[in-house]
């Protein structure tokens, strides 16, 4: 969706057929799927009552690799982030690639496929991102949008003043407007929460007020990086009832989406008792299955280093642990994503002034 925006600014044919703006601001809520926004219409009227087409997320559907993905117009297995929480094969180290990053370099180091940030500078076209003031020098903006001139703002209403006041000027430029609250609030309380609705009616409110402020040489398109499905925990699944941790070098990737890598190169006994376990409520898949089926393509050598030996992919209501691994916090999560159902992959695609 970024790289359409910049080609738009350039008059320039693109994949989501967006006409020619001068500027365009992309708002990426996170954690707002197509069926989230959908089933709290009451609660986002105005973004509901605009024609939504349907888009969908890389697998896994999960923020690191959603993200790096849009910010650079490559897939997963391309980029090497494949994943939220992986196992890097090539030095035996677990890796979180979304906020595990010792430094803003340490992600741009790894991650070297250009940005469409810098893709904007190469073409005289300006690139801002507007997000909270905390992720400006993070490493997963290293890996996604170095070459951005990056305003670190930490209210949503005041991220939207910035976006307006970037749009007024005559330059050609793309807006990046990054909303990670809605996400955040999700995993603790659940999209069904009143806290997750009225922060929805916020967003909601702002890209109305938004849309009336910009000009015809201006166009905005909301879009997400996956849906949220809230679980009870009742319906948790913990692995280490049947598979002791001293199996495994690690187990990562999300609560939907569990990426186990073991110890033992055979892992067939491994399967076959994760199919007897959890096969009525998950799937159980190596890469190559997946390659198969069309969530990846065949992988890079960054991609491949990172990939687990057996993924646990979720299909009905549960939610996915091994608590030798998993961080008691993320114990008590009620929105959880990862897997590949509709719910988690779809996506809203909103635009405006087009």
């Amino acid at each position: 969706m970024l790289i359409s925006a910049l080609n738009s600014t350039l008059g320039e044919t693109n994949s989501l057929e967006l006409s020619a703006k001068r500027s365009i601001c992309v708002i990426l809520v996170d954690g707002l799927g197509a069926h989230n926004l959908r089933n709290a219409a009451a609660h986002a009227g105005f973004l509901n009552s605009i024609a939504t087409e349907l888009a969908m997320c890389w697998f896994p559907a999960t923020t690191a690799t959603s993200i790096t993905s849009f910010a650079t117009a490559s897939d997963p297995s391309s980029n090497g982030f494949l994943g939220y929480q992986v196992f890097n094969a090539s030095n035996d180290s677990a890796m979180n690639l979304l906020s595990g990053w010792s430094s803003f370099e340490a992600g741009a180091n790894y991650q070297k496929i250009a940005t469409i940030a810098e893709q904007a500078q190469t073409k005289a076209v300006q690139f801002h991102t507007i997000a909270p003031s905390a992720y400006e020098r993070s490493g997963f903006t290293g890996a996604t949008m170095r070459g951005s001139a990056f305003h670190g703002v930490n209210s949503i209403s005041d991220r939207f003043q910035k976006a307006k006041q970037l749009l007024k000027d005559s330059e050609t430029k793309v807006v990046y407007l990054y909303i990670p609250e809605l996400d955040q609030i999700a995993h603790a309380q659940g999209c069904s929460s009143t806290a997750w609705l009225n922060e929805l009616e916020l967003v909601d409110s702002q890209i109305r007020e938004l849309s009336t402020a910009i000009s015809k040489s201006a166009g905005i398109i909301v879009t997400a990086d996956h849906g949220v499905v809230d679980i009870n925990e009742a319906n948790h699944i913990y692995l280490d009832e049947f598979i002791s941790g001293d199996e495994f070098n690690f187990v990562g990737g999300d609560t939907r989406a569990l990426y186990l890598y073991f110890k033992n190169d055979d892992v067939s006994e491994f399967r076959k008792l994760l199919e007897e376990k959890v096969g009525d409520s998950c799937y159980i898949v190596t890469t190559a299955e997946l390659i198969a089926a069309g969530y990846f393509k065949p992988l890079s050598a960054a991609s491949a280093k990172v990939a687990p030996d057996l993924f646990v992919l979720a299909r009905k209501q549960v939610a996915l642990y091994h608590r030798s691994f998993a961080k008691v916090k993320s114990l008590k999560m009620v929105g959880h994503h990862g897997s590949i159902t509709h719910e988690e992959l779809a996506i809203p695609l909103i635009k405006i002034g087009f």
